[in-house]
């Protein structure tokens, strides 16, 4: 094959264009694609892999850090064992949680009908080890103990809390049911509730489907979800180093080095789903300049 022919498409990256067309010439709102995502997620992520048996876990962002302590999980054996919220799923149920919060102004959610429209919505398959990754996830996500501490020269400020002060699950053994989780209900904490609606950040639900299909992880969606918040207040073009990435993105990887090859990857399919998004890679990190959210 000639140097000079361009690159072949790949039918997953062709998938990935045919959605951020469809993103950039359909207005969410139009198509009811609005999502919310609680102003936290946006500063600190979750494990994007299991952490293991190790009592907690940390991450920070500049002053800000988050340690996660993991609470008793529900096994499909009936086995109780102490897991942690990592990977894609527990994101976009933190997306579910805020977006139903702010829809319906109420602590207490339903995750019947709607999450099962929810997971319509980000193209989520409905079969058996689906359903059974979800339960575990919940179940983790709702009882991991959280700790949020803001160091500064002067004072230290800390804030624990739960996602949820209550839940009450109910599985069908029908796998191909898309209200499998009816009629179970999760009651957010009301430091949770408050946090969501303080400053919730708009998201496009087309985006999150996209990324989670094909972005290869939960990178992708924490870099869109922190892009999204930033453009929402950024005035002047900043310079965010490799480091502080590495700080905020990046404690799961091996060296500064893997990191940032990871976010070099993950960053097209980002802005793909993101065009207005004015962001370039620099030697020494990226370079923020000030651009429309992605939900007006």
């Amino acid at each position: 094959m000639s140097d000079d022919l361009p690159p072949m498409i790949t039918g997953k990256q062709l998938e990935l264009l045919r959605k951020a067309v469809e993103i950039e010439q359909t207005d969410a709102k139009a198509v009811g694609m609005v999502g919310y995502q609680a102003r936290l997620w946006a500063q600190v992520a979750l494990p994007y892999r299991n952490p293991g048996d190790v009592p907690h876990w940390e991450r920070r962002n500049g002053r800000l850090r988050l340690s996660l302590t993991p609470g008793l999980v529900e096994l499909p054996n009936r086995e109780f064992v102490r897991l942690y919220p990592f990977g894609t799923m527990p994101r976009l149920l933190l997306t579910w949680m805020s977006t139903e919060a702010v829809r319906i102004s109420d602590r207490e959610l339903a995750l019947g009908p709607s999450l099962a429209a929810f997971m319509r919505q980000l193209d989520l398959p409905r079969d058996g080890r689906t359903i059974s990754r979800l339960r575990t996830q919940v179940q983790s996500l709702a009882f991991c103990n959280m700790q949020v501490i803001e160091q500064r020269d002067d004072a230290t400020h800390l804030a624990g809390f739960q996602v949820a002060s209550a839940m009450s699950l109910w599985w069908t053994p029908r796998e191909r049911d898309t209200d499998a989780l009816w009629p179970s209900t999760l009651t957010l904490t009301d430091e949770f509730y408050r946090s969501i609606k303080s400053g919730p950040v708009p998201v496009d639900l087309r985006a999150l489907a996209a990324l989670r299909t094909h972005g290869g992880g939960g990178l992708p969606i924490d870099v869109y979800t922190w892009l999204a918040h930033r453009m929402s207040y950024l005035r002047a073009s900043t310079l965010v180093p490799w480091s502080l990435l590495a700080q905020q993105f990046g404690s799961q990887y091996e060296s500064l080095r893997f990191f940032k090859r990871e976010l070099l990857r993950a960053l097209p399919k980002v802005l793909t789903v993101y065009p207005n998004a004015k962001v370039t890679p620099t030697t020494d990190g990226l370079l923020l300049s000030p651009s429309p959210t992605p939900i007006a």
